[in-house]
């Protein structure tokens, strides 16, 4: 039987566009006319996949303009079709504390109402960063409180301008709730400063904050977006870094009192796939949403932005070393029932579906005949089956003959490091990509390697293995192509590509 809440959601849906910008598996946003989107707050709920996000202004490059962004709210049932349930959070006005900015924050579910906390942005005042506490009781309209700013940093132990992205979760062996929030010591050197603090209720109204940080590394300027949860036996603590080497990371822990170790393989993606959170589904699965930025003027070469388009949703798994993972989820897959296997033309120009590449000690390329790709969704799989291999395997992508254009794609057999990024044009050092995106997986000389594409507009997200991501954005003024190479190796490639059937 439907709720109430589902009921008042079915209305909304039938007044608002079958598909919302975000998440839509037909394109990417039209920067134009939507603006750029941002930091996830998931959130599972009575059988449906919520997801809140922040929505900047569309032609807005600049702080704060671009920072002023209310929370946007879709819904999906299946994780491939989502519905716009329009603006949840609003800005504020007058000497509202989110004036400047609804950031982000979490949501959790007692008694029937929907508590959310998030950051309020006033940029003028003496603590431009505070909590704020809004609520719902069918999740769709949320009233904030006229208390807020609910929340503040305590000077005696934190810097006063960096206090945001609460995350609230209950605590079940301490049966309180605990706010985990981005922040900064006020000791140290500044570049090692970034801590995540901790505060603790009983009843989601009253917050005491703890001096001792739940997380201080002592080794980076901020962690944010952090959430915590158990998945594999351990506590996992995820958080993003916007400094050093940006990227969503995480560490693990026995216990939430920690220590808290990093792991061998810390990064779920690399520097484009950011502030990534995640939500538990009625299947147990952990899927999680990052956004991958928009580039200044939407050409190559640009500055990367604060802000751009929500990424395909991911299942966060356990994998070999107790390695947290990612892969995209069945339903992402499943809308994709158009597959056929591509030829790949050699340099001498025989066409065949499987190429043996016999490159032991030097170095052999051959392109994949994809033809021209809509901007829907689609996956380009790459199965490379390694018969011995010394040197590593690639893929060359909207380049050129010379493979001085475009972007390479490279697995290192010995050190399991994957790259993207621009080719050198011969320069020092050697062949590797200039490397924009970095991550790990075993390297190996034998055995099967997979490479999985997605495209939809100008965004890709490889897949590698169905474990480890990089994710990257594009303003290419071609077509896509794909080349595959094998560097002092014997390797043997197929290729297929799946679409949506429209």
């Amino acid at each position: 039987m439907r709720t109430d809440n589902h009921q008042l959601e079915e209305e909304i849906f039938m007044s608002q566009p079958l598909l919302a910008v975000s998440m839509n598996p037909l394109d990417v946003r039209d920067p134009r006319v939507n603006g750029p989107q941002g930091d996830a707050i998931p959130f599972f709920h009575e059988g449906r996949y919520h997801l809140f996000y922040l929505e900047a202004p569309a032609g807005k490059y600049d702080q704060p303009d671009r920072g002023r962004t209310p929370w946007r709210h879709i819904v999906s049932d299946n994780l491939v079709d989502w519905h716009d349930l329009g603006i949840a959070l609003p800005l504020g006005e007058g000497d509202d504390p989110d004036i400047d900015g609804i950031w982000t924050g979490s949501i959790i579910a007692v008694d029937g109402v929907l508590h959310v906390f998030y950051t309020g942005g006033r940029r003028s005042a003496c603590i431009p960063q505070t909590v704020c506490h809004a609520t719902s009781r069918d999740g769709v309209l949320f009233k904030k409180s006229p208390s807020n700013p609910i929340h503040f940093p305590r000077s005696e132990w934190f810097e006063q301008r960096d206090w945001r992205d609460p995350f609230v979760f209950w605590n079940e062996e301490h049966k309180q709730y605990w706010m985990l929030i981005t922040a900064r010591a006020n000791h140290g050197p500044p570049g090692r400063r970034g801590v995540i603090a901790l505060s603790t209720s009983d009843d989601l109204v009253s917050w005491t904050t703890v001096c001792e940080p739940f997380y201080a590394p002592g080794n980076t300027y901020s962690m944010e977006c952090p959430e915590v949860f158990r998945l594999g036996g351990k506590w996992r603590l995820v958080f993003s870094r916007f400094t050093e080497y940006a990227a969503t990371v995480y560490r693990e822990a026995e216990d939430l009192a920690g220590p808290w170790r990093t792991p061998k393989y810390p990064a779920l993606d690399g520097a484009r796939w950011y502030a990534a959170k995640s939500l538990e589904d009625a299947q147990g699965r952990r899927i999680a949403f990052g956004w991958v930025h928009d580039r200044h003027g939407f050409v190559e070469g640009g500055e990367w932005l604060w802000g751009g388009d929500m990424c395909l949703p991911r299942e966060i798994f356990v994998g070999d070393e107790d390695r947290l993972c990612v892969r995209p989820p069945r339903e992402v897959d499943a809308q994709l029932t158009s597959q056929r296997p591509l030829p790949i033309r050699q340099a001498s120009g025989a066409t065949t579906e499987e190429w043996e590449a016999s490159a032991a000690g030097t170095f052999s390329i051959a392109e994949i005949e994809i033809g021209a790709l809509q901007r829907s969704l689609s996956r380009l799989t790459v199965e490379a089956d390694l018969q011995d291999l010394a040197g590593g395997v690639g893929l060359a992508l909207y380049s050129n003959t010379g493979l001085t254009e475009g972007l390479l794609l490279f697995f290192d057999a010995s050190t399991g490091t994957i790259s993207l990024g621009g080719p050198t044009e011969g320069e020092e050092s050697d062949r590797l990509p200039v490397p924009w995106v970095t991550n790990q997986i075993a390297g190996r000389s034998r055995g099967k390697l997979r490479f999985d594409l997605y495209l939809r507009g100008d965004v890709l997200e490889i897949f590698v293995d169905r474990q480890v991501a990089l994710t990257h954005r594009q303003y290419f003024e071609r077509s896509f192509t794909a080349q595959v190479y094998v560097e002092d190796g014997v390797v043997t490639f197929r290729a297929t590509l799946a679409t949506r059937v429209n």
